[in-house]
Order: structure tokens, then C-alpha cells, then sequence
């Protein structure tokens, strides 16, 4: 992360991973876009409503997972965080992330779960890349 505030110019390998996270969160959109057409939601379909709902739920996502994320910075995994704490936070984010797609665009708890799986993985990984810039590992790892 202090990469960015340094006097030199960086080399483009070190911006590899802020460039994932954007092609992931950009395609991340396009498949919320594809999955809310193939669930035939009934409101809310155009792509600035599909990019406005997307970044509702990174950032509700973001938020819920920030505590790991400030964790990791301070240096509290040794080796990684600890899966008991990793699989609940990604569970109460599915969960309130279904009912986001629910609320905003009128489509049912079911079908809403199907488009909450469609873009998990990618939030997933989009998170994951975040989370190890933001807090690389320790030298010995």
C-alpha cells in the first residue's frame, strides 16, 4: 500500500493486483447485469441501476469484512486469517447481499440467490486480492 505515496515512480508489476480487482469488479457488474436478465427482474434493470446495485453491495461487503481487513494490517495473522472467522463473514455478507438484490430489483428471495451465487465468486476474489495488498503477508511467509 505505501507504494503509492513513494517519490519514484512504481514498476507496472506492482499495480498488477489494483488491475484485477478492476477487471474483476467491472466483469463482476456485467455478469450482475446478465444474471438480473436471466432471472427476469422486474425493476431497476438499465446498467447505471445494475452498477449503482453492484456498488451498494461491494461496499456493504467491504464494510462487513473491513475488521479482517484492519487485522491484517496491524499484523494479527501470522499465517493467514482463521477459516471460523473467514466462512461467517462471507456467509452474513451472502445473506445480506441476497436481500440487497431482493429489495433493489423486485426479483424473490430464490431468484435472488441465484444471482447473489452467480457474483460471489468474483467479490470473493476481488476481495482476496484487496485483502493481500492492503496487507501482504509477513517476510517469513
Amino acid at each position: 500500500m505505501l507504494m503509492i505515496f513513494q517519490d519514484e515512480p512504481p514498476l507496472i508489476e506492482e499495480y498488477i493486483p489494483l488491475i484485477a480487482i478492476a477487471v474483476l469488479l467491472v466483469a463482476d457488474i456485467f455478469i450482475l447485469k446478465i444474471g438480473l436478465m436471466m432471472t427476469k427482474a422486474q425493476s431497476k434493470r438499465n446498467l447505471k441501476w445494475v452498477a449503482i446495485s453492484f456498488l451498494i453491495q461491494f461496499g456493504v461487503i467491504f464494510f462487513i469484512s473491513l475488521p479482517t481487513f484492519l487485522m491484517g494490517m496491524t499484523g494479527a495473522y501470522d499465517e493467514g486469517p482463521d477459516p471460523g472467522i473467514i466462512i461467517p463473514i462471507i456467509l452474513l455478507s451472502l445473506f445480506i447481499d441476497i436481500n440487497i438484490i431482493n429489495v433493489l430489483h423486485k426479483i424473490g428471495i430464490k431468484r435472488s440467490v441465484i444471482v447473489a451465487f452467480l457474483i460471489l465468486v468474483p467479490i470473493i476474489l476481488a476481495m482476496v486480492i484487496l485483502g493481500d495488498f492492503m496487507s501482504p503477508a509477513p517476510n517469513g511467509a
